[in-house]
Formats: structure tokens, sequence, C-alpha cells
């Protein structure tokens, strides 16, 4: 199982035959007047696949966490039920998750992490940062 794509935006919805369509790929930092209060919403898109022997049911977990490795908004869990193939071919999925009423702890390095089965599939690192003084 490997990941095809993962990213963080503004927004994204999966469309027909899958198809995502996305707004502001790409957050690396979020500015932060004040930890008080959550941040605007924002998604996490990944894109996973793999061989038919690696269908069937996967348990997933992600999480948003700081630079000491501490969960900073509850845990997404679930099951992602992957239907085995034809022979041959390989099987894709994609997981569309937004964020709500997340709030930052502190300042500094931070990430999202995607576990299946056990497994990190990916870590995507970003920093939460005060706004820059003005002048």
């Amino acid at each position: 199982m490997d990941v095809r794509f993962a990213f963080l935006c503004d927004a994204a919805e999966r469309g027909p035959g899958g198809k995502i369509s996305a707004l502001g790929i790409g957050i690396g930092n979020f500015l932060v007047p004040d930890l008080s209060k959550p941040v605007a919403p924002f998604v996490f898109v990944c894109s996973i696949a793999g061989t038919s022997p690696e269908a069937g049911t996967k348990k997933m977990a992600i999480h948003v966490i700081d630079a000491d490795g501490n969960d900073v908004a509850p845990v997404v869990r679930g099951e992602i039920g992957i239907g085995r193939p034809p022979a041959g071919n390989r099987w894709e999925t994609s997981i569309v998750m937004q964020f709500r009423d997340v709030k930052f702890r502190s300042y500094g390095a931070h990430s999202i992490s995607l576990v299946v089965d056990g497994h990190e599939m990916v870590n995507i690192p970003f920093t939460v940062s005060p706004l820059p003084p003005s002048g």
C-alpha cells in the first residue's frame, strides 16, 4: 500500500468517480493571532493505493499533533473498506476529512498523520505561527 498524494487545504470535496476538487492546496503555516481561539476549518486530503492482496477492511486514524507528539484535536478513527480489484489491477481510495474548531496550544512545529492498520502512511508537517508584528 502506498500514498499517491496527501496535502492540507482550505476546502475539498470528492466528486463523481472519486475525483477530488480542492482549494488552497498546500497549507504549510497557520497564522494564529490568538491561541485561545480555533483556527479556520481546514481539510486533510490523501489518496492511497495498493494491490489486490492488500484489499479488505483497514483501520485508520488521523492525528493532528504538536512537536511533542501530543494530539491537539480529537483523533479521527474509522475503517476503510477496500474491494478486491480484478487480478493484476490496483485499487485506489481517497480520504477527505475536514477539521473544525481546532485550537493549537502552542506555536511551532506540528503535523498531521494518517495511520492505517498501525502503520503511519503519511505525515505532513506544518507550522503554527503568531501574526507578524505590523509596521
